[in-house]
């Protein structure tokens, strides 16, 4: 179409002037409604970046994403530290439970007023301790040695058990002894069978202490007795062993002490106590 020169007097058919007045870069044609455009090649709209409000939002919605994973994350690790921690006090329960009977069987050795020396076998619970193995060591002076010539000896006791609420006390009167390095046979291990012990075997306390064969009573000067171990089955029958330091649950086989010297014991009966409580 040629645009013709701007003419206000021409009025077309339809009363209008003609050729209407038009924006820069719009094309009329008779009969149609007027088109703008945006004065770019192929009638495209120029894209407009978008605004500070979405943006906004966009970060708002990241912020809150990253957010609710560590809220998330903290839970969970919060979660199982509570289930470890649950974990833990209950296996604390139960073996505060195992023990419950072991920890109130204990051995230790005692002085009296006078001086006299006492070893202690005691249970403080409701049921009985069955087949111990003790092991201690007695060590003192004749009267007519000196200090620094102390005689050791091993005890190696097998006890049938100790019943409920009661203990066992034993001191130098049930004891004897006897060097093995005295034997006339020449048996290092021991002498006397019928009253003593093998290296493997375990002695059981003797209704009367022997008084033939060389067994001599613990001396009475400077007596010292240490308790090494006793290992004890509980009601359930497992095997603990009980040492000054430490109660220890299925310990290793024990072995009776590897010694010349030995000694024998004499069975005590037990004596019920005045209380059981914890």
């Amino acid at each position: 179409m040629i645009r013709q020169p701007y003419r206000p007097d021409v009025v077309d058919a339809y009363g209008a002037k003609w050729p209407p007045r038009v924006p820069n870069g719009a094309r009329v044609s008779h009969g149609q409604e007027m088109t703008e455009t945006t004065g770019q090649e192929g009638g495209e709209e120029k894209e407009h970046p978008p605004s500070r409000t979405v943006k906004l939002g966009v970060i708002v919605t990241i912020v809150a994403s990253i957010a609710g994973l560590v809220t998330t994350g903290v839970a969970t690790l919060f979660n199982a530290m509570v289930a470890d921690d649950q974990l833990s006090q209950s296996q604390q329960a139960a073996e505060e439970k195992r023990r419950a009977q072991a920890a109130r069987f204990s051995s230790w050795v005692d002085m009296k007023p006078d001086g006299t020396l006492r070893l202690h076998l005691m249970n403080r619970s409701p049921d009985p301790i069955a087949n111990i193995h003790l092991k201690f060591k007695a060590y003192f002076t004749d009267r007519d040695t000196v200090i620094w010539d102390m005689k050791g000896v091993s005890f190696a006791v097998h006890v049938p058990g100790v019943p409920p609420c009661s203990e066992m006390v034993l001191t130098r009167n049930n004891m004897k002894y006897r060097d093995a390095r005295t034997d006339k046979d020449g048996d290092s291990l021991i002498a006397a069978r019928e009253w003593s012990v093998r290296r493997d075997q375990w002695n059981r306390p003797l209704n009367e202490l022997p008084t033939t064969g060389g067994w001599l009573e613990v001396g009475k000067t400077d007596l010292w007795i240490f308790v090494d171990a006793a290992d004890f089955n509980d009601r359930d029958g497992v095997r603990w062993r009980r040492t000054p330091s430490l109660l220890t649950r299925n310990p290793p086989e024990p072995r009776s002490p590897n010694a010349l010297v030995w000694g024998v014991v004499q069975a005590v009966p037990p004596q019920p106590l005045k209380s059981c409580g914890s």
